[in-house]
């Protein structure tokens, strides 16, 4: 008797949202190679429809916490398999760091810290900081399989 395949659409065969989300400092990281800087239309509330930067990472490694459907803080971190790749959503602090680094360069993203919104009633600023591994040489050190892997005629 023939095996009976598994239904494709099973949630356990439901693909992962990858999107780096820092809720403890200090702790929340990840690292690897920067794949791409794209832009998208926000979906936050108040901010619909404004543009915002968007950052892929073919992660090497990172853990980050997330929230439950409550918004308490989930104790388990996610922990990134090394070649995922991983969204992390711009805002002004990291846009300023993400300005000089490029596609193919080795960088880590690490969140640090939490400072009370100016703005009363709005969330607090989370704050990131951008690492980028150099050469002995200081240059910046890229990722010679991801840049030769864009080069390929069809990026395939």
């Amino acid at each position: 008797m023939a095996k009976k395949e598994k239904d494709i659409f099973d949630e356990e065969n439901a693909v992962q949202s990858n999107w780096f989300k820092a809720n403890v400092p200090l702790e929340d990281k990840v690292a690897g190679t920067l794949i791409a800087k794209r832009t998208m239309k926000s979906t936050l509330p108040g901010a619909d429809g404004k543009m915002v930067n968007i950052y892929e990472i073919k992660a090497s490694e990172g853990t980050w916490h997330v929230l439950d459907e409550k918004k308490r803080l989930v104790e388990e971190p996610v922990v990134v398999e090394p070649g995922a790749f991983v969204s992390v959503g711009g805002n002004a602090v990291i846009d300023r760091q993400m300005q000089n680094v490029r596609v193919g360069q080795i960088i880590g993203i690490k969140y640090l810290e939490e400072r009370p919104s100016k703005t009363k009633g709005f969330a607090p600023a989370k704050i990131s900081k951008i690492f980028v591994m150099k050469n002995d040489d200081g240059t910046p050190k890229m990722d010679e399989e991801v840049l030769a892997e864009q080069n390929t005629v069809d990026g395939f």
